[in-house]
Parts: C-alpha cells; structure tokens; sequence
C-alpha cells in the first residue's frame, strides 16, 4: 500500500500485495474482504468504498453516503466532500489520478482514452467550480501506471493525440512503433488546468515492468485482478 501525506486526508494506491481489490466485479467476496484487511481503512474504521463502472470517457459524478451507486451512470472520475467515504477507481495500468483539498477528495481514473479527453484537467475544474476552488487549493498524486517504457501506441492513437493539441505530440516517442508517456501527459493537463507543479506528486513506477509489486491488463493479457486507489476526507 502507497500512503500518501495528505493533511486531514488519507491518500491510498493499493499494490498487488494487498489483494485484488476488483469491488466491481458482481459478489466478489474476496475483494471485500482483502479490503477491510487493509490498515488505513482498520485505522479509521472506513466502510464500503464508493465506485462505479469504468468505461474509459470523461464522466465525472459527485457522491455521498446516500448515492446509490447501482444505479449510477456510468464514470471515470467521481468525489465528494464527506467525510469518512472513500472514492476510488481501479487500474492495472491506467493511470490513477488522486485529489484532495479542504473541502472535498475525487478519484479519478486516466487511461489514455480518458487522458485523450483530459478527464484530469476537467476534473479539476469542476473542483473549482463546485467548491470555488484556486488552483493553489487543490493537490494531486499521480499513481503507478503502465511507463512510456511500455505504453505501445498505434498510429492511429499519435494521429487522435495530435489533433486534439499538438502539445500532446511532446509526450510520445519513436521506436519501432510510438510509446505514450501516460503520467507524464496527465500532469501536463493538470497543471493547465491550474494545479501548481509544487502541488502535484508522481510515483514513475512501472506496473507492466513491476510483476512483483501491480497488476498489470497488458502484462497478464487478460483481467487478473485491480488496483484501487482511493481518497477518504477524515477531517
């Protein structure tokens, strides 16, 4: 488990160690199980996370203890501003995106499709927006992700990246084919968005490198459990 310092927040990506953490996935017991063994969340006595079914687009949704999520549409991003609720997204090499203020925590979830829509920057803009936020007020850690030593791209994908902003081009590389630097993009975009770089925290490891540590979809070439990273306010 990476525990972030966080003021009165808790900031949390799971690692492979503590479990598959796949909530949503229908009845899975275990996953429940695996995180109510995890220490911030005996620590603080945390219940059921918040979470909702990931379709890799731009769909950002506000929740709180009485959100009936079963029936929410579906989202990459969701957060809230009560207290003692987790939010949090799964990954096993999309990028996680944590963040947190005084008044409120989201969670949100950037893979390059989302990225490719700049869920994190819109996300922090509807922080703004929804709690008059400055960028000053708002931080951000940048979770483990699938590396730009890894992250093959088809052509089609540089074409789509380029003409959406031609900003995005810095964030590719050529090989043998393009590689995408998924984390690094994602800061970009926060930091447009008005998040300062001071504010903004990045861990650079490799979920498909790192067998030991993360799960990872292209590694396994198949679903063989999740990460979760989630953002609980405690005060």
């Amino acid at each position: 488990m990476i525990r972030v310092s966080a003021d009165d927040n808790l900031i949390c990506f799971s690692e492979a160690c503590d479990g598959d953490l796949s909530f949503y996935l229908k009845d899975n017991r275990q996953a429940y199980s695996n995180w109510y063994e995890l220490e911030p969340v005996k620590e603080f006595n945390l219940d059921n996370p918040a979470f909702v079914w990931q379709e890799h687009k731009d769909n950002i949704i506000r929740v709180d203890q009485a959100s009936d999520l079963q029936n929410v549409k579906k989202a990459d991003a969701l957060f809230t501003s009560e207290k003692n609720l987790a939010v949090g997204v799964f990954s096993a090499d999309c990028t996680p995106l944590l963040l947190w203020s005084d008044k409120a925590v989201a969670a949100v979830h950037s893979g390059w499709k989302s990225c490719l829509l700049d869920i994190g920057g819109k996300t922090v803009k509807k922080l703004k927006r929804q709690f008059n936020h400055e960028g000053d007020d708002i931080k951000v850690a940048i979770g483990p992700c699938i590396g730009s030593c890894c992250l093959e791209m088809g052509e089609e994908v540089y074409d789509a990246f380029a003409a959406a902003d031609l900003k995005y081009k810095e964030f590719f590389t050529r090989k043998n084919k393009w590689f995408l630097d998924l984390a690094g993009l994602n800061r970009f975009q926060l930091i447009r968005a008005g998040v300062p770089e001071k504010n903004i925290q990045m861990f650079n490891d490799c979920t498909f490198c790192d067998s030991e540590r993360f799960f990872s979809y292209r590694r396994q070439k198949r679903r063989n459990g999740s990460m979760f990273s989630f953002a609980v306010k405690i005060r």
